[in-house]
């Protein structure tokens, strides 16, 4: 190959890195429980769009204890391609609901500082990943929200590479 051609296909992926880099964010987000809750190390955190689904386990987060909560923490990235995002949280247990946060964020992201705590939007007891992910409304869905649930506050920050 002639040092032009590589010199052009250098630039290309420098423009399309560039380009990817502009629209993605990293999405920063908290889960404060009240000590009294117990929670497994196998809760699972997920962040999920219409397009997917993404997450972590209790356990792999970083923990610390703050004003008589244990508060979680994880970040994912996030670009303009998702219309819709929230976080669901997964016991371990099936018998316990999933507690559904559904969050603010443009569809093209902008920065933006920490939210205030929000309590779940609702409970559901069926597959909250999926139903989310594909906007079925009629599951089996509580918005009567019990006084010791979870909280979530996030925040959006520019991603560099």
């Amino acid at each position: 190959m002639s040092t032009r051609i590589i010199l052009h296909f250098l630039t290309v992926v420098f423009l399309a890195v560039s380009a990817i880099a502009a629209d993605t964010h990293k999405l920063s987000y908290e889960i404060r429980a009240p000590k009294s809750v117990n929670l497994d190390g196998s809760t699972a955190f997920d962040l999920v769009t219409e397009h997917g689904m993404s997450g972590t386990r209790l356990r792999l987060t970083r923990h610390r204890v703050e004003d008589g909560f244990n508060i979680y923490a994880e970040s994912c990235l996030i670009d303009g391609s998702e219309r819709r995002r929230a976080i669901v949280v997964r016991p371990e247990s099936e018998q316990e609901p999933r507690q559904v946060f559904v969050l603010t964020i443009l569809r093209t992201p902008k920065p933006a500082d920490w939210t205030k705590w929000q309590r779940p939007d609702y409970l559901e007891k069926s597959d909250a990943t999926w139903s989310f992910m594909h906007d079925l409304k009629k599951h089996d869905r509580s918005t009567n929200i019990p006084p010791n649930c979870l909280e979530v506050r996030y925040k959006v920050t520019e991603w560099k590479p």
